[in-house]
């Protein structure tokens, strides 16, 4: 009878003891695993600010993209000699904030004053409100309204080296067609781009969600 109560009295003990020892060993497992929690913590970090990079760089590398870069007078460049209508030359073009205007001609003869209304009108140079010379002159467009530029030498202004420049807003080429105009391909295709499109913003919405 005392052999089985001694035996009773030591169980609680020893389960006791294999929790603990049980408890320990989970622990230690533990500490093993935190260097790789460490590790995997610092991958996700990383891999978030990649994220975040590269949607910067392609939302500037797309508004870079959009914009558009004119030569103006094309080969001819920025003349007096005649051999461009520059009205007729800026008829053809929309532009837009962003895009860029390129100035080529001889400086020894030519230079580009950027004058208000009044002096584009009456050919007056007397007080612009910008001027180049270098002879490879480029200007951004940086708000809407008209930009008038001149050139400055005597009579070159009269003959017809001026330029009137209208900046409107950019706005889409994308129009409704009709129904019947839209190929079964290219419908599919269309549906695929906008598919992928809204598969990355979300892709991308739910690693940043992730991440934080």
């Amino acid at each position: 009878m005392q052999d089985t109560l001694g035996d009773l009295s030591h169980k609680p003990i020893q389960a006791n003891l294999r929790i603990l020892s049980q408890c320990s060993l989970f622990m230690h497992q533990l500490a093993f695993l935190q260097p790789i929690f460490i590790v995997f913590q610092a991958i996700i970090a990383n891999f978030r600010k990649t994220i975040l990079v590269v949607f910067f760089l392609t939302t500037t590398l797309c508004g870079v993209s959009m914009a558009t870069v004119y030569q103006i007078g094309n080969s001819a460049g920025w003349t007096s000699m005649g051999q461009v209508d520059y009205q007729d030359w800026v008829a053809s073009k929309n532009f837009h904030g962003g895009d860029t205007l390129v100035f080529n001609y001889n400086n020894q003869f030519h230079n580009v004053k950027q004058v208000t209304h009044q002096g584009f009108e009456s050919c007056n140079a007397t007080s612009p409100i910008a001027t180049y010379t270098n002879g490879s002159d480029t200007v951004t467009l940086e708000k809407l309204g008209h930009f008038y530029f001149i050139c400055g030498y005597p009579g070159h202004c009269q003959a017809g080296q001026k330029i009137d420049i209208l900046v409107t807003p950019a706005t889409s080429n994308l129009s409704p067609a009709p129904l019947s105009r839209i190929s079964p391909s290219s419908a599919s295709t269309l549906s695929f781009s906008n598919l992928s499109w809204a598969s990355s913003v979300l892709l991308a919405i739910c690693l940043l969600g992730f991440c934080y």
